[in-house]
């Protein structure tokens, strides 16, 4: 191989490999992704196994809850996530099936992130639902079983005052089958919350924005003889970090502005249940941090009417507890607490800053006034790999042609003086040889610096004067 062939490949091999590298987003390689799902819930806990298409080092996560609610990749295919149904961004919803049953399920927005610390457009956010059992939101209340169990006894004995005959346990049955009647009614018994929007718009499913009215709706299911009420409510972030408290021990509100008091729709009477929600309609709001709102409210059953509270007057929290404690045995007599919670998530594009820097901004919009002085144009200029080396490329190109024209030059001009002959000593020289005394002479006589030569003719330049 020639110079000038060596030459040509180390100029052009650069550019040539440069031209052929893939975009930079192709050499992440082949994203990992959500295979499937396994999920099993109850009324504490959201169980969520995730099978991934390759072993899986990054973390997965409830959405808004990165930080508490993950699980790290250990380098399988599996990952398992444990969630509390009252936290960590859990939404129970209730839904009508075509058969007309209904069907209460958790939803829960799950994030896969490749990597453990940065979020990349191959992170894949997906919402992974749970159809809970009928047996998740069964009442588990022992007093108000005892308290059940006591009336009908007290029926059975005095048919003159046998309030719960009267509100639909039969009458013609014996103990034992009144016994099996309740246990029926107790393995039916329901407490739940839900959280909507009171009108439908134009947004993702289970989204309310900041201001918009929003629904909370109590609904229980319990047997005949037993009343509740809503106290004690709380919104929360969905960790426990930041709260507000909505409703007191009483169930009256803490800000109208927040949340009101409940009101209760009419009894509607299923055999020997009654079934029955409380409705209280709030402006949407939502912590600074976060984006889900969760709401935790306690049921105080009691038996019976519960009794009625004046929320216009203040410190009554003892004279209630008193009053309770003198029905005991009584109608009003508050037997036990259950807790009911859900969640919503809350938007405020409005007011959010980190959502209004999603926007693309407009392209048209220019400055309408700049305090500094005029700046100068940004003179640099962007250029892909592909045009970087075609650039490389021409210029590789011209350098060769430029070298071969120098080189082409060179050669003519050497072959064009090939003919001439040069004296190879000089005229001022010295030497003793025949050459130099020729030189001397020429000094000496013939220089127009000395004047007329008085030498004789023959001794001057046989070949002639130089003009």
């Amino acid at each position: 191989m020639s110079a000038i062939q060596l030459l040509f490949v180390l100029l052009i091999s650069p550019a040539v490999f440069a031209s052929r590298l893939p975009h930079p987003v192709l050499l992440q390689g082949k994203a990992n992704k959500i295979a499937s799902f396994n999920t099993s819930c109850d009324s504490q806990t959201f169980n969520i196994t995730v099978a991934t298409t390759r072993p899986f080092k990054g973390v997965a996560f409830a959405r808004d809850f990165a930080h508490e609610c993950l699980v790290l990749g250990t380098g399988i295919n599996e990952l398992f996530l444990s969630l509390p149904a009252a936290g960590c961004g859990v939404r129970l919803k209730t839904s009508v099936d075509e058969g007309g049953l209904a069907r209460m399920t958790y939803g829960v927005a799950l994030v896969l992130q490749q990597d453990r610390y940065l979020r990349q457009i191959s992170d894949q956010d997906q919402m992974v639902h749970c159809e809970v059992k009928d047996e998740a939101f069964l009442v588990k209340s022992r007093p108000m079983i005892d308290a059940v169990k006591g009336e009908i006894k007290r029926s059975k004995a005095n048919h003159r005052v046998g309030r719960l005959m009267d509100e639909g346990w039969s009458k013609d049955l014996s103990q034992s089958q009144l016994e099996e009647e309740l246990r029926e009614a107790m393995s039916a018994s329901r407490a739940w919350m839900e959280i909507t929007p009171e009108n439908n718009a134009q947004r993702p499913e289970d989204t309310v924005e900041v201001g918009e009215t929003v629904l909370l709706t109590v609904k229980s299911t319990l047997p005949s003889g037993i009343g509740w009420r809503i106290v004690d409510c709380t919104a929360h972030d969905g960790l426990g970090d930041s709260s507000q408290k909505l409703l007191d021990d009483r169930g009256c509100p803490v800000d109208e502005a927040l949340l009101p008091v409940p009101k209760f729709g009419p009894l509607r009477p299923i055999a020997s249940m009654r079934h029955q929600e409380a409705v209280a309609r709030f402006a949407a709001f939502k912590f600074p941090d976060r984006d889900r709102l969760h709401l935790r409210c306690r049921l105080q059953i009691c038996r019976g009417a519960c009794a009625k509270v004046d929320c216009d007057s203040s410190n009554e929290t003892e004279r209630d507890n008193r009053i309770g404690r003198a029905n005991s045995g009584k109608s009003g007599e508050v037997l036990d607490r259950l807790e009911v919670y859900n969640s919503v998530e809350v938007i405020a594009p409005d007011i959010d800053d980190v959502r209004s820097f999603r926007q693309k901004p407009d392209p048209s919009a220019e400055f309408d006034a700049y305090p500094f002085p005029k700046i100068p144009g940004d003179r640099t200029f962007c250029m892909s790999i592909d045009k970087m080396a075609i650039a490389f490329c021409i210029l590789g190109v011209v350098f060769l042609l430029a070298v071969l024209v120098a080189v082409c030059s060179l050669l003519n001009s050497r072959r064009s003086n090939s003919g001439l002959q040069y004296y190879t000593r000089s005229l001022f020289s010295n030497s003793s040889s025949a050459g130099s005394a020729f030189g001397s002479k020429l000094l000496s006589q013939d220089s127009p610096m000395f004047g007329q030569s008085s030498t004789p003719t023959s001794n001057r330049m046989q070949y002639g004067r130089i003009l």
